[in-house]
């Protein structure tokens, strides 16, 4: 009976604490800039909450910084839902949610110096289906350099893949 209590116990304290997964993390960049969606729980179940991100990384080969940037994040409203969004505090910011409720939310910056913080969208969902990540799409239709301005949409490379935050980015 001790047993069958303890284990009781032990499953009821994993379901108040979501599970942190295993999974794809962000491919180190060489060469121009790569933009990706991150998520903090790509198993999670309905009623859960997920940390979705919207980051880029600059080539290691960079000298630039990130200036300003406007894009799209899509996803399905049957398998997610907007909870609340967490605006990184360096640079001028700005989203517009309204499109939520039909799964997209446009999200734009600018900074004269550049990005401290290379995170350029970054919300709480409450899961209401598995498989939510599948659904996720990601499109940037502006990111520009800091100081020169110089247009980065030719390096550019959007991810379509859906990765794990970073251990260190949690």
């Amino acid at each position: 009976m001790l047993r069958i209590a303890l284990f009781c116990a032990a499953l009821t304290a994993c379901q108040d604490e979501p599970a942190r997964t295993t999974g794809p993390t962000p491919p180190i960049t060489q060469q121009g800039v790569s933009a990706y969606i991150t998520v903090d729980n790509l198993q999670a179940r309905p009623g859960q909450t997920v940390r979705v991100r919207v980051e880029v990384q600059v080539g290691t080969e960079q000298t630039f910084k990130v200036g300003s940037f406007t894009g799209r994040l899509h996803f399905d409203p049957s398998r997610l839902a907007l909870q609340q969004e967490n605006r990184p505090s360096d640079g001028m910011r700005i989203s517009n949610n309204n499109g939520a409720p039909q799964g997209e939310i446009r999200f734009a910056g600018a900074s004269p110096t550049g990005f401290q913080t290379l995170v350029l969208y970054d919300g709480t969902f409450e899961v209401k289906a598995v498989n939510y990540a599948q659904t996720l799409r990601l499109s940037m239709e502006e990111l520009s350099a800091a100081q020169s301005l110089t247009n980065l949409q030719p390096q550019l490379r959007v991810n379509a893949q859906v990765f794990l935050h970073r251990q260190s980015d949690r």
